[in-house]
């Protein structure tokens, strides 16, 4: 056999191999789109029974705004409130969520648990350069950040202490990251519960 023919038909086993990868591939693609969607469906019908809904499109992607993390993500018109959600299988938290969810916990965060930190901080500590109450979509609660003037008194570990005591009885959270600092200084206090 010659090396002309030799070089033709190693090029069309390349070509019928790449080709047979693509359409696997693809076929992949979509039974993850098609789980997607039997996922969302199951996961509107246990959250949120009563709502009228079309399944607008798909995206994949790994990380979408402030969502978290997937590879497909059920966009969801609501018919009834005439509004749109996100709905998907974050993988790093291993559970469904949707953005109504999200944006609602960081709601309660910004109108009810923010001004109740704020207040204690100041009564207790005086005045910060910040404080940032968050809901970290990652690690799937609150992340709560206060930080110190360079100038100001050090607080103990006690007080630390303290402050988780009233975030756990007082506020009743369940679950945070907590993070005390100074600004330009090494001292800090850190704490996930």
């Amino acid at each position: 056999m010659n090396k002309r023919k030799l070089f033709i038909y190693l090029l069309v086993a390349v070509f019928l191999i790449a080709g047979i990868v693509l359409i696997i591939n693809n076929i992949l693609k979509d039974l993850e789109k098609k789980e997607a969607l039997k996922q969302t469906r199951h996961y509107l019908a246990q959250n949120y029974p009563n709502m009228e809904y079309n399944l607008l499109e798909i995206s994949s992607s790994t990380h979408f705004k402030h969502y978290g993390y997937f590879e497909h993500a059920v966009t969801v018109q609501n018919i009834n409130r005439e509004e749109t959600l996100t709905v998907y299988y974050d993988k790093k938290m291993n559970r469904m969520e949707d953005s109504i969810n999200i944006e609602s916990q960081e709601e309660l965060l910004n109108q009810e648990v923010n001004p109740k930190i704020e207040r204690y901080i100041e009564d207790h500590f005086g005045e910060t350069k910040y404080i940032s109450v968050s809901y970290n979509v990652e690690k799937g609660k609150p992340l709560i950040v206060v930080t110190f003037k360079k100038n100001h008194q050090d607080i103990t570990q006690t007080d630390f202490d303290t402050f988780i005591s009233f975030l756990k009885d007082t506020i009743e959270l369940e679950h945070a990251t907590v993070i005390v600092d100074y600004w330009t200084r090494e001292l800090s206090f850190n704490q996930e519960f």
